[in-house]
């Protein structure tokens, strides 16, 4: 990905950008499973693109939710047969 300067916000204003973190809350998981979907499905899946990128933390619009439920919902492993087995107790 290439990534260029983006322009200043405009006097008065502060553009608001949703991370790992808050994206992580909308699916009740772990800020660690959003960075592994971003990299595991790269290839197959890719998650979509950050719009801004401050240090080296992502953001995406909060405009973007819809778009990236929907790619949560296409991920692969998902429904049967998905992960790892569950553990079966021998009492």
């Amino acid at each position: 990905m290439e990534y260029s300067d983006g322009p200043a916000a405009p006097p008065g204003t502060t553009f608001r950008y949703v991370d790992m973190v808050e994206i992580a809350s909308w699916f009740d998981v772990g800020h660690r499973a959003v960075a592994n979907w971003r990299s595991r499905y790269a290839g197959s899946h890719p998650f979509p693109e950050p719009d801004v990128v401050i240090g080296r933390t992502p953001g995406w619009a909060p405009g973007r939710k819809a778009e990236i439920e929907q790619w949560a919902a296409a991920r692969p492993g998902q429904g049967a047969g998905g992960g790892r087995p569950r553990k079966v107790d021998s009492d």
